[in-house]
């Protein structure tokens, strides 16, 4: 009985023996004969020929376009495939083939930035090599690795080995309908495309960077040079080139310098951290930045009904409204203005010396500051608006214009009008209490801001900036009420 068991167990093995031995030679000839003649990878797969690549690529669309400033470099996060912020140049993305402003950001509006990054093939390629694709192609069995960017997606050509020899192969890769999804469209061989079966199977067992390919541009995410981590949300694949948009939206409060953003067309806000002395909390101005050619700009005075600064502007429908000059108490009037005061053509209060300055408005609507020992003020002058106040913090040319001997070092809140070299006007509010009037000078004359002169206005609890912008709202309100503000119109 034991000998009939080892019999019938050696019969078992033989068997096994035999039916290895000849899966093994088929699998010798089918690697033979695709080595021999790769076309029969098409019948052994039972691929369905699609025609050439191109019959399947979508129309290309529009270049995509944005308005900003060029950039030299942009950092950019690929998860999972790079978890540190990778840096591109201007050259990175365009060497070879150079490219007209390849990276562009705009930081114009509040809390959003956007950036637009334009990379031609090569480095294109380069970039999805290094990145996306680097785990799958890291095998010794495909060589010569190309990336053909092309409408709608692209296609990764490969030497790859079949165990004889090498076979050129290409993999169809083409967005779908979310723009940032890639999946395989096909397999080319000899300059033809082919369906790929509906098991994957020999996407997988030859080009197995398909399963790199899902969610490629998912992943995507500009984290500097402008504020904000920007995920990619529009994708263009083009002849030779890939597009990538990008935005991001951030809490502009937690920046140390918003820079400039867009709030309405030509008018623009900026929060900029000032360190003051020695043990004092950090100041927080708010500057706003217009063109005189796009607004009107009106002093209101009411000395008999003063009000917040907030309550000035809900009144006046205003765009923006900031505190105006010195006031004191008065017997029948309520407060009066300290200094020259024109309202609509309506003169108030006594004219100051030649140590204070005057924002004026003319009839024809232009907006001057100036310094009254350069430029004195003439009882004649047709001015429609104009507000006399002290000290200039900066004098006409961008220089310092309150000495540290003149101060008596007091923190308080300010408000600033002042005028750039190009001409713009810019309203600042410091509410916060913590820098003394020289401090704030020097910031003001030493700051990119290119501050030609600039008039302090009243302090303390005078000061206050209300905004209703169409991108923002600013409501630092005074703490008391006021009898005159500058108030900014739309025209």
């Amino acid at each position: 009985m034991s000998s009939k068991r080892e019999k019938g167990r050696g019969g078992v093995l033989r068997l096994a023996l035999t039916i290895l031995l000849l899966s093994g030679a088929c699998l010798v000839g089918v690697i033979l004969a695709v080595n021999t003649s790769p076309q029969l990878l098409v019948a052994l797969f039972g691929l369905e020929q699609l025609g050439a690549p191109s019959d399947v690529l979508p129309p290309e669309r529009p270049v995509l376009s944005l308005r900003g400033d060029p950039l030299d470099h942009v950092n950019l996060l690929i998860r999972p495939h790079v978890t540190e912020p990778l840096t591109l140049t201007s050259r990175d993305v365009s060497e070879g083939r150079p490219l007209d402003d390849p990276l562009i950001g705009d930081a114009s509006r509040v809390d959003t930035t956007r950036y637009l990054i334009t990379i031609n093939e090569d480095s294109a390629g380069k970039l999805l090599k290094e990145t996306v694709f680097a785990e799958a192609l890291d095998s010794d069995r495909y060589q010569d690795v190309v990336i053909d960017i092309h409408p709608g997606g692209l296609t990764v050509y490969a030497d790859v080995d079949l165990g004889i020899r090498q076979q050129r192969m290409g993999l169809l890769l083409l967005r779908d309908a979310d723009g940032l999804t890639l999946s395989p469209a096909g397999v080319v061989l000899g300059g033809e495309l082919y369906a790929l079966p509906e098991s994957g199977l020999l996407a997988r067992l030859l080009l197995p960077m398909t399963g790199q390919a899902g969610r490629t541009l998912h992943g995507v995410t500009v984290v500097g040079p402008l504020p904000g981590e920007a995920q990619v949300d529009a994708v263009r694949f083009g002849h030779n080139s890939l597009q990538l948009m990008a935005q991001a939206t951030y809490a502009s409060s937690a920046l140390p310098d918003t820079g400039w953003r867009l709030v309405e067309e030509d008018i623009a806000l900026r929060e900029i951290d000032v360190a003051p002395g020695p043990e004092r909390a950090t100041e927080r101005l708010s500057i706003v930045r217009l063109k005189p050619s796009q607004i009107r700009l009106r002093v209101l005075y009411d000395p008999a009904r003063p009000k917040s600064v907030s309550a000035w502007g809900q009144t006046l429908d205003a765009l923006l409204v900031v505190n105006g000059s010195y006031f004191a108490p008065a017997n029948e009037s309520g407060l009066e203005t300290i200094g020259l005061l024109v309202s609509d053509g309506q003169r108030s209060g006594t004219p100051l010396q030649d140590h204070a300055g005057m924002l004026a408005v003319t009839g024809d609507g232009r907006v001057s500051i100036r310094w009254l020992r350069e430029r004195p003020y003439d009882p004649g002058e047709p001015l429609s608006q104009a507000m006399q106040s002290f000290p200039v913090l900066v004098k006409p040319g961008g220089i310092m214009g309150f000495p540290a001997d003149a101060d008596d070092g007091a923190p308080a809140r300010r408000t600033v009008v002042a005028q750039d070299g190009e001409g713009n006007l810019l309203l600042i509010v410091a509410p916060r209490g913590t820098l003394s009037l020289h401090e704030l000078a020097v910031f003001l004359a030493e700051s990119d801001l290119n501050i030609d002169v600039a008039l302090n206005l009243d302090g303390g609890g005078s000061s206050g900036m209300w905004v209703a912008a169409a991108n923002a709202q600013v409501d630092i309100d005074s703490l008391t009420t006021v009898p005159s503000v500058v108030a900014v119109e739309r025209r």
